[in-house]
């Protein structure tokens, strides 16, 4: 299309939030998007719909607001949610739905799944302005967007003026051809991060994983969400390692400044080099306007960056993500803990995937690390055996290293009494009686063992 084709074309194709929301029919299955691209205009007009329409799925992921149809609809009687990855704002309606509304999937199976499986009325999906070429670019959230897009009947691009243009690989953006509606969103400005504040258990964590030397020069570093994550990237800024890369399903603010700090140059990527490669972006607005048109990144879909074959080929890959509970066996349980009533908190995300990832590593070099506090208000979070209802997000047959501020233990290769004893030496120091007392009544262990003084086998470093 021309210049004038195109203005005709966004002009013909141009609706209010309202009347893109009036679309919307009972019986209906809608998407709303996801992280820093959900649609808060079309989701302000939904609630106010509550009373006319019955029987609407509404599908979502990364829940970073806390949805108007959620609070319009509190008992699902009207909007049938589910969201692919839960996060803080929406957990009370988790609690009060129940864990039902999940989406469970390893996220790098989501494209191929959505498209196999969804049949969406309408996706709502949330862009930059149109540039020249008739194209909307996804900007910070990439992930599944096409995938919603290519199985709807009628795709509505929301746009936002703050949205930076994101550079991709593949499938970053949606041309004005292939979209129904336009709207342009005045109202609400692109989600930020607040910035997440370290504690000192962070700073132990940080300090038992960095001075291990499991990041090294060279490195391509995937690592996750919260403060805890954000103190290993702030150490690392002083370890004095160089030459690193970044794959990572997210971008947060923490990589960008390692990058300014010139630790981050992914020259020894050798897939996507001297990119930082992800999926999607949450951070402050100094991030994102750095990423706007900057040709040093790369966003892809998540079937390509949560890829366990593609994250396998990125040299000395290093994965770190958080965990809630860690039974004496290695069973990591990172988004349900069990009950009569399980409690839902997040999501299996792209922690399996990466997991996966560094295990296959064609250069033998990946490491994967599941990080927790020993402790939450009181209680242990090493475990002799999960509660029932509690999900495993990592088996133990797949389990690296677990780290708590206590300790950093390998648990590849070691019998179950091993893994016992070493996961038991970096709990905190309250609660390892009892738990090798426990370790014994379950038959993990010797009827005759004991902590003793010298580190068992399989942990690296460790301090009482």
């Amino acid at each position: 299309m021309d210049p004038s084709q195109l203005e005709a074309a966004y002009a013909k194709k141009r609706l209010s939030s309202e009347a893109a929301t009036a679309m919307v029919q009972s019986d209906m299955e809608i998407f709303l998007g996801g992280a820093a691209s959900i649609a808060h205009n079309i989701d302000k007009f939904l609630a106010r719909r509550t009373h006319e329409l019955n029987n609407v799925v509404v599908r979502t992921f990364l829940d970073t607001a806390d949805h108007e149809f959620l609070k319009a609809d509190p008992d699902g009687k009207v909007f049938r949610w589910h969201s692919g990855f839960l996060l803080h704002a929406v957990r009370p309606h988790v609690s009060r739905r129940g864990s039902g509304v999940y989406q469970g999937v390893s996220w790098h199976m989501a494209p191929e799944l959505i498209r196999q499986n969804y049949k969406i009325d309408i996706s709502y999906v949330v862009t930059a302005p149109m540039d020249k070429h008739g194209f909307f670019n996804f900007g910070l959230t990439i992930a599944e967007m096409k995938a919603f897009c290519e199985v709807s009947k009628k795709v509505v691009v929301v746009v936002r003026e703050d949205m930076p243009v994101v550079c991709g690989g593949h499938e970053e953006a949606i041309h004005i051809s292939e979209v129904d509606h336009i709207v342009e969103d005045n109202e609400f400005k692109t989600f930020c991060l607040p910035a997440l504040a370290g504690k000192e258990e962070d700073r132990q964590i940080a300090h038992n994983v960095v001075s291990a030397g499991l990041i090294q020069d060279g490195t391509t570093l995937q690592i996750g969400i919260g403060g805890l994550p954000n103190s290993v990237l702030d150490a690392l800024v002083d370890a004095g390692v160089k030459h690193l890369g970044i794959h990572s399903e997210m971008l947060t603010d923490k990589m960008y400044d390692l990058i300014q700090a010139g630790v981050v140059d992914n020259s020894c990527k050798t897939m996507d080099r001297y990119k930082s490669t992800f999926s999607f972006c949450l951070g402050s607005r100094r991030l994102y306007d750095y990423l706007d048109k900057n040709q040093s990144f790369a966003s892809y879909p998540v079937d390509y960056v949560n890829s366990p074959l593609i994250i396998a080929q990125q040299p000395r890959m290093f994965s770190l993500n958080s965990t809630m509970q860690v039974d004496l066996v290695g069973q990591v349980a990172s988004e349900q803990l069990g009950g009569d009533r399980p409690r839902h908190i997040s999501g299996t995300g792209g922690q399996l995937d990466f997991v996966m990832g560094t295990l296959f590593a064609h250069d033998r070099k990946g490491i994967s690390v599941l990080a927790l506090y020993s402790e939450h208000k009181g209680k242990s979070r090493i475990v002799p055996t999960l509660a029932k209802g509690t999900v495993v997000t990592v088996p133990r047959s797949l389990v690296d290293y677990v780290v708590t501020e206590y300790g950093l233990v390998r648990l590849r290769g070691l019998s179950l009494n091993e893994r016992a004893l070493a996961l038991i030496r970096i709990a905190h120091p309250r609660h390892r009686e009892a738990l090798l007392k426990q370790a014994v009544d379950a038959g993990f262990m010797s009827y005759v063992a004991t902590l003793g003084t010298t580190p068992p086998r399989g942990v690296i470093n460790c301090r009482d």
